[in-house]
């Protein structure tokens, strides 16, 4: 008789794994969703300032800033992101940043322009999983241009 109560018990109890999976993949999707509206929300925010700043410095791949005049050089600078990117979101989110972060550092120290601007990844396994996750890095050289060419040929670009 024993036997027939446990067999008869685990018989209606058979989709308690099952509803156990979906409930975590129903936690999981939501998480998601919330995770990309987060990140999309930060990703507007930080191209509004980066926006507003490169009004303010010019940011070039080249060597020196094409039909202009360096006055000075001041240094290296570099940028790393904030962000710990694991998703397509997230890693355009950590390249404006690093970015932003460039060329903000860039306007501390007096540049109105930043040359040979170039962007590194890191990829590393983050610790206690099994994600792998990449922070951006800009790096370049803040110089200063003649200002006379700033108003005329910069707002061309």
């Amino acid at each position: 008789m024993p036997i027939a109560a446990a067999t008869h018990t685990s018989a209606v109890f058979w989709f308690l794994p099952l509803l156990g999976l979906l409930l975590i993949g129903v936690v999981m999707f939501r998480w998601s969703r919330r995770a990309k509206t987060t990140t999309t929300r930060r990703l507007e925010e930080v191209e509004r300032e980066l926006a507003t700043v490169q009004s303010q410095i010019l940011l070039v791949t080249t060597s020196a800033v094409p039909g202009g005049r360096t006055v000075r050089t001041l240094g290296y600078v570099e940028a790393l992101s904030d962000t710990e990117a694991a998703s397509d979101w997230e890693y355009r989110l950590a390249e404006k940043q690093a970015l932003l972060g460039l060329a903000r550092q860039g306007l501390g120290i007096g540049a109105n322009a930043i040359v040979g601007v170039r962007k590194s990844n890191a990829h590393y396994d983050q610790a206690g999983s099994k994600w792998r996750v990449a922070r951006v890095t800009y790096a370049g050289t803040a110089v200063v241009v003649d200002q006379r060419l700033q108003s005329t040929e910069w707002a061309a670009s």
